[in-house]
């Protein structure tokens, strides 16, 4: 029996034992806790567009995981930094959800919750959803009007500006592009960018394209010296549709190319699609429609992969027209079926209405021509509105003296906006273009010489390199090995050109074939081995009956081409007779009882022949018929 008092420091022991072990589970977790909140606030310090994508994947991954270990305000930031990821991606869809999932979690960082406000903005930008633009940015500056930093504000009334031109409120618009003004002077310059980008957009959406390309080239240069090259694939991007819409179509394909490369440099696949879709545009307007297709083919794989149904429509209905360019009739009225069954009744993007002509096309080419002449009508319907359109925003742009009192107001507005706008893109190129410029200079010269240097040295190895192939070859030539004859590309080559050659200057020129007549029984009851030993053989009696001069080759396996030049017609016979008295009298000792079979042609092209390898066929027939000088060679 155990004593109570060994019995009760059994017991305690046992405790002390299990406290220390559930302390030990618990650091874990605790630790780990600590490092990946450490990580997200490190993270949202960073520049938004150069965030590793796949470092806030993992952060991502392992706090989800075990969300219920973390507060709101950590999953909340979490949420935007994968935001602003996807952004930088342009993966809208992912953006929208992110922004959802990140407000709905109500965080009590109030800069956490605008910043995500901000990215649920720019999804509305980006869908044409002006309305809910409107209200989320009017909510936002109404509900944060003495607390908002400038940062903010500015970004909030730069998308309300888009949303008030594009819904026709222009002199509210000029208002806000007017604070925006008076408060660029306070923030940082690299928010300049962002602000700039979505000024630019507004007139684009206006129809502006050339006050649109003024800016956006402005906002490239302004990348450039600031060294804000994260998104430089989105800029390159918009740039690209800007000189698309002035048809300037050769400026148009070099942008969507530098941001293709730029997508595929940062391994962001969507934004090279958007890429691959505006190539495709182009290439579809200067009708190079093959070459359009592969783009066009590249785009609707990743937007169909990341259910971006709208994008994925408009590059299906390109790539039908560039299928139908080719007169790839099926598989264009394929794609326009698919297009028709993912809109759904609804009406496609206006910049699109030429999928209507091309369905009525199709259903006409069927000889359905109720459905034509319905798809017919609808397009020029479309057409019709488009007209109406554009003829409106002409008369807004460009200001036309007919307009009434309250459009010249319009007008006057626009023009301010446009004035405002470029003086802001000005000013904020001209504020950079000093920072590191002789730092720049210098990292330029030094990375300038450094290539220099390299290109010198890659040029002297391949000069030392194509030297010593040079010596290598000739070296080969002299020690070429007895047994060893020209390939049957080699042979064709020289071949083709003596008798050319021979044929234009008229000097002698005598050709031989020799064929192995049961070659193919000899293959056929000979390894692999024995047949090298006795092609080898017969090489070697062929280069010791010819001289350097002469030109000697296999032409395929089991026949040979023998080109003699300057040389009398008797000479040749002579020298072809002694080569095939050698081979006669040479034994393989290796075939057994087996013998081969040679038959020759010898004959001399004249000037009436002028294709070689007619004349060669010719030769090669006259030894099937009258099968010349056929021997035994035992």
């Amino acid at each position: 029996m155990l004593s109570k008092s060994l019995l009760f420091f059994i017991i305690f022991t046992l405790n002390l034992v299990m406290l220390f072990g559930a302390i030990k589970v618990l650091a874990q977790p605790l630790s780990e806790l600590a490092i990946l909140t450490n990580q997200v606030q490190q993270l949202l310090k960073e520049n938004n567009e150069k965030l590793d994508a796949q470092r806030v994947k993992q952060i991502s991954t392992k706090i989800l995981e075990n969300r219920q270990l973390y507060s709101n305000d950590i999953i909340a930031k979490m949420y935007l930094l994968s935001a602003t990821v996807a952004s930088n991606n342009r993966d809208i869809n992912q953006v929208f959800k992110f922004s959802q999932s990140g407000l709905s979690l109500k965080s009590r960082d109030n800069i956490v919750n605008l910043s995500l406000l901000l990215k649920l903005a720019e999804v509305y930008l980006a869908r044409k959803q002006y309305q809910q633009l409107i209200s989320l940015t009017q909510s936002a500056l109404k509900n944060s009007e003495f607390s908002l930093p400038i940062k903010y504000e500015l970004l909030l009334l730069s998308y309300r500006s888009v949303a008030l031109a594009v819904m026709g409120e222009h002199q509210q618009a000029l208002k806000d592009l007017q604070q925006i003004e008076l408060g660029m002077n306070q923030s940082e310059l690299t928010e300049h960018i962002k602000l700039l980008t979505i000024i630019a957009l507004s007139f684009h959406h206006l129809g502006d394209y050339q006050t649109a390309l003024t800016m956006q080239l402005k906002i490239l240069k302004l990348r450039y010296k600031m060294d804000e090259k994260g998104n430089l694939d989105q800029t390159y991007l918009y740039l690209g549709y800007a000189y698309f819409y002035l048809l300037q179509f050769d400026d148009a394909y070099n942008a969507f190319w530098e941001s293709k490369k730029h997508a595929e440099n940062k391994k962001a696949p969507i934004s090279a699609a958007y890429a691959n879709k505006g190539t495709g545009i182009v290439l579809l307007n200067q009708q190079q429609y093959f070459q359009a297709i592969a783009p066009l083919e590249q785009a609707v794989t990743v937007f169909q992969q990341n259910n971006m149904q709208t994008q994925s429509i408009e590059s299906m209905v390109a790539l039908a027209k560039a299928t139908l360019g080719e007169q790839l009739v099926a598989e264009g009225h394929v794609l326009l079926k698919q297009v028709l069954q993912l809109l759904n009744g609804q009406d496609i993007a206006i910049e699109f209405t030429g999928f209507y002509s091309m369905v009525a096309e199709m259903y006409r080419v069927k000889n359905d021509y109720q459905n034509a002449d319905f798809w017919r009508a609808k397009h020029v319907k479309i057409l019709r509105e488009k007209l109406k359109a554009k003829k409106k925003a002409s008369a807004l742009i460009h200001g036309l003296s007919h307009l009434s009192l309250g459009k010249k107001q319009s007008i006057e507005s626009i023009a301010a906006s446009r004035n405002l706008a470029v003086k802001l893109a000005s000013s904020s190129e001209l504020s950079s273009s000093f920072i590191k410029k002789y730092q720049k200079q210098r990292t330029f010269i030094i990375s300038l010489a450094a290539l220099v240097c390299l290109l010198v040295i890659t040029l002297l190895a391949v000069i030392i390199r194509l030297r010593a192939k040079r010596i290598s070859s000739a070296y080969e030539e002299l020690h070429k090995p007895s047994h060893v004859l020209l390939g049957p590309r080699q042979t064709k080559f020289d071949y083709q050109r003596a008798f050319n050659k021979a044929r234009k200057f008229q000097y002698p020129l005598s050709v031989g074939y020799l064929v192995i007549e049961n070659w193919q029984e000899l293959t056929f009851r000979f390894n692999k081995k024995t047949l090298s030993e006795v092609t080898k053989t017969i090489a070697s009696l062929i280069n010791e009956q010819l001289t350097d001069f002469d030109i000697t080759g296999l032409l395929t396996e089991g026949e040979y081409l023998v080109i003699i030049e300057h040389q009398s017609p008797e000479e040749v016979a002579n020298k072809i007779d002694k080569l095939v008295q050698d081979l006669n009298n040479r034994a393989f000792a290796n075939l057994g009882s087996f013998s081969i079979i040679v038959k020759y042609s010898l004959t001399a092209p004249d000037f009436k022949d002028i294709d070689p390898y007619l004349f060669l066929a010719r030769m090669a027939e006259s030894v099937n018929v009258t099968q010349i000088n056929q021997s035994k060679v035992s």
